[in-house]
């Protein structure tokens, strides 16, 4: 058996819809990465006031959600927003932006896929924005 050099791997350049996406995700990551870390130090550094004390955290730990946001007095779904001045709220800020970035990026390259008239990417689009929404939103709850 003759042993010869493979042909090196071509891949196919990547679309404008493609670069654009990355693109959005790559910043968006980067800006949440960084309101995360910088949330956590003014948590962690005592700059904002916590909810609940950090040093009253190892009482909760062992509770599920449900009886996590009852001891705590904390509000449910997106009532968080109203407390955005606490440390320990303000991480949330960069979980959230992480995990719409993909809502962003959708709406982002949309226009480009309508414009080409490539309806079943177009309804892909849509129909992932509005799962991602309907998930977001509260409106569907699963498990206990």
């Amino acid at each position: 058996m003759e042993l010869t050099p493979r042909s090196p791997l071509t891949l196919p350049e990547p679309t404008r819809e493609q670069i654009v996406f990355a693109a959005i995700l790559r910043a968006g990551t980067g800006l949440s990465m960084l309101v995360l870390v910088a949330g956590f130090l003014l948590y962690v550094g005592g700059v904002l006031s916590p909810v609940v004390p950090i040093a009253g955290l190892p009482r909760f730990w062992g509770l599920s959600a449900e009886r996590y946001l009852a001891a705590t007095g904390l509000p449910r779904g997106w009532g968080w927003l109203g407390l955005m001045g606490h440390g320990d709220i303000l991480n949330f800020l960069g979980i959230v932006m992480l995990a719409g970035l993909a809502i962003v990026c959708y709406v982002a390259v949309l226009p480009a896929f309508l414009r080409k008239g490539d309806t079943v990417y177009s309804t892909i689009i849509v129909l992932e924005i509005a799962v991602l929404l309907l998930a977001a939103s509260g409106l569907v709850a699963a498990g206990h």
